[in-house]
């Protein structure tokens, strides 16, 4: 497993609006090899759900634009977070796709967007992604 890219975007005003997705560039040129994504998530104590709905968009370099809905499980049936607690902020990195392969070498452009019912999510201090290289793709 090697990191590729391990990325957190702060967002301002612990506010994530669904009109701002978090955009972030990844040059990816080994394309024999499957990938497992992440997605990296900084939330308060004070975050209202136990979920998050987020739309991951991933541009490849010649432009064509793939999207998958995720729902991320920030808390058990009890209500305790099962991310990192320090202080009052709760840490996550949570898987998003495994063994995802990248068929063609350049830019790779990761959009977040958060997909809750709320226009304006509170209490949503960074999101990010973590993308580890795997094993080789056997042909």
């Amino acid at each position: 497993m090697v990191p590729v890219t391990d990325q957190w975007k702060n967002l301002e005003q612990t506010q994530w609006q669904k009109s701002k997705p978090v955009v972030i560039p990844v040059e990816i040129s080994d394309t024999g090899y499957y990938y497992n994504l992440f997605i990296n998530l900084r939330v308060t104590n004070d975050y209202k759900y136990s979920n998050l709905y987020i739309k991951l968009n991933i541009t490849d370099p010649a432009g064509k634009k793939s999207s998958d809905p995720i729902m991320l499980t920030l808390a058990d049936h009890r209500g305790k977070w099962v991310g990192h607690s320090l202080g009052h902020i709760i840490s996550f990195r949570l898987p998003a796709q495994k063994d995802k392969v990248f068929n063609k070498p350049g830019k790779y452009i990761f959009e977040l967007e958060q997909f809750m019912r709320d226009t304006v999510l509170k209490e949503i201090v960074s999101v990010g992604i973590k993308l580890d290289k795997q094993q080789e793709i056997l042909k």
